[in-house]
This record gives structure tokens, C-alpha cells and sequence, in this order.
């Protein structure tokens, strides 16, 4: 049974303030004061300046396995603010540890080709018409590097602003916004990896770096084009804000659309938000046999690319 929770915490209002009582959280601003249960917060985005955590705040906080993702004020992630890895399950956390070389490079191979294939479907939903990225897929050796410039040369031009991909210190809107969409996706797959006793600092194809967590990066790849997906429909529904370059509406949308468009999953359609952790617990599952053959990933289908038709208020400052 899987027991789900709704909120991503965007804060984008200077010098809130948080603090809990009774099981809440509150956020109060010079205007405003806010409340929101604590079992329902999976992550908060501090997407501004002057934000105050009391530290019996911040320790409820991450007793709840909440994550915290911090970016300054241009919103560039900056760091998170994470609860302390455990293990959940023995035979998972040694059996990571020992990282068999076949079942990871089988379960990197699976990921890389859902990445891709998701990929290939949105540029099919961008109206890109005769894109070769299927082809691409079923050669012997992927080029990723190939993929990745074939793919963004064709997103951006549907966009509307042909130009290259920019990953860290991004110039452009448009790729800030993608780094930030992304930024919010890692938050909680870390959550996640932490929630099921997983080790973010042993990748599958990524190489552990200083202060870096592999595991996070390989384990959202197949998600990136879900957030290329909302940024373009955003350009489509936000035209004004787009050209305005406003980045807090760009959050609003990018934290609406991952708690409210859907997945399915074994015939059951799941909020993308509470896919994550589907996906998390299927791939620690694997790790107990060494098997990838029940592993779930997430498929970037156009009929479930719509918002529910009852539209709770997104909690947001």
C-alpha cells in the first residue's frame, strides 16, 4: 500500500517565516500567515531571501523526511537540506553496496532507453515531424551525447528559441527554467532514495565525485523530459509570463503540473509527484535479487498529460 502525500512547498516570498506546532507548519509573511500539515509536505523549495527556520522547525522538518532544496535569488539551486540516510532493508543497502556490474549496467540500459523514448514522444507531441530519435534508440550503441544535441536542436526550435543547452549558470530563461524544473524533480527522487534506505552517493552509471550524489542524477534521467514537456505547454498557456521571463510563475506551474498530471501504473493513474516514489521503491525492490525485470518506468504518454478536472489550491507563498 502506498500511502501518498501532495505538497511541494515552493517559498518565493522575502522573509517568510516557518515554524511548527500541533503537527503544522506555518508560513507567515508580513501579510499572511499560512498553515499546512506536515504529513502532507514531501519537499520545500526556498526560491528566495531572508527565509527564517526555527531549528526545532528544521528538525520536525526532516524528521518527516522532508527535503529542502535551497536557490538563491535568481533561483539556481544552491543546496538541499536532507534527512539522515538509514537502512530500511539490509539485503538492499549491501547488495547497493556490492554493485554487481551486470544487473547495473542491464538497469542503466533500461533507464538511458526510457529517457530517450520519452524524449522521442515529446518531440512526437511537439509536432516534430520525421525525428530520427526511435531510430537512434535501437542501435547497438546509444551516443548520448549525439542524442542529447539532436534532441535539444529540435525542442528549442519548437520552443521558439533555437540555441544550445545550458546546465549550470544558465543565461537563458528558458534553461533556467529547465535547470529549476529539474532542481525540483532531484529533491524528490533524493527524498525518496533516503525514504527507502538507498545509498545516493553509489550511482549506477554516474561516478561518485565529491559532495555529489550519483545516484540522483541517473535515477531521474527519465524523468527530464516530463519537465521539457511542462515548459513547453507553459510557453503555450503563459505566453505573457514567458516573454516577461517571470521565473516565480514558471515555479507556480512546474510544482502544479508534477502534483497534478498523471502516470499510469499497472492500470492506476497516479499524480507524477506520487509516481516518484513508485519508481524509487521498484528499483530498491531490484536490488534484492538482482532483477529488473518488475522495475517500473515512467512513460510520457500524451493522454495522460492533462490536469484533473478538480484543481485543489496550490499551497504557495
Amino acid at each position: 500500500m502506498h500511502v501518498m502525500s501532495y505538497h511541494v512547498l515552493h517559498i518565493t516570498t522575502p522573509n517568510s517565516k516557518l515554524s511548527v506546532d500541533k503537527g503544522l507548519l506555518f508560513c507567515s509573511t508580513k501579510d499572511d500567515i499560512k498553515k499546512i500539515a506536515l504529513a502532507d509536505i514531501k519537499a520545500i523549495i526556498v526560491a528566495t531571501y531572508g527565509v527564517y527556520f526555527s531549528n526545532n522547525c528544521l528538525a520536525k522538518l526532516l524528521e518527516k523526511d522532508v527535503v529542502i532544496l535551497h536557490c538563491n535569488e535568481k533561483y539556481q539551486p544552491t543546496g538541499w537540506s536532507l534527512p539522515l540516510e538509514r537502512i530500511v532493508r539490509g539485503k538492499v543497502f549491501y547488495n547497493q553496496i556490492a554493485q554487481n556490474e551486470i544487473f547495473e549496467i542491464e538497469l542503466w540500459k533500461k533507464i538511458l532507453k526510457c529517457k530517450i523514448t520519452n524524449q522521442a514522444k515529446n518531440l512526437d507531441i511537439l509536432e516534430c515531424e520525421d525525428h530520427n530519435l526511435y531510430k537512434l534508440i535501437e542501435k547497438p550503441l546509444i551516443s548520448e551525447a549525439n542524442i542529447a544535441k539532436y534532441y535539444w536542436q529540435n525542442y528549442f526550435m519548437k520552443l521558439g528559441r533555437p540555441q544550445i543547452r545550458e546546465h549550470t549558470n544558465a543565461a537563458t530563461f528558458e534553461n533556467a527554467c529547465l535547470n529549476y524544473g529539474y532542481a525540483v524533480i532531484k529533491t524528490l527522487i533524493y527524498r525518496s532514495i533516503i525514504t527507502h534506505g538507498m545509498i545516493a552517493g553509489l550511482g549506477i552509471h554516474h561516478i561518485g565525485k565529491f559532495k555529489s550524489t550519483p545516484l540522483v542524477y541517473d535515477l531521474m534521467e527519465v524523468y527530464r523530459p516530463f519537465v521539457d514537456y511542462y515548459l513547453y505547454k507553459f510557453n503555450k498557456e503563459n505566453s505573457k509570463a514567458f516573454e516577461d521571463e517571470d521565473m516565480r510563475e514558471w515555479a507556480k506551474f512546474i510544482s502544479e503540473s508534477i502534483r497534478k498530471y498523471r502516470i499510469e501504473i499497472n492500470d492506476i493513474s497516479y499524480k507524477i509527484i506520487d509516481s516518484i516514489d513508485i519508481y524509487i521503491e521498484k528499483i530498491a525492490d531490484a536490488y534484492i535479487n538482482f532483477n529488473t525485470s518488475k522495475i517500473f518506468l515512467p512513460q510520457l504518454e500524451k493522454q495522460y498529460l492533462h490536469l484533473d478536472k478538480h484543481r485543489n489550491r496550490e499551497y504557495e507563498e
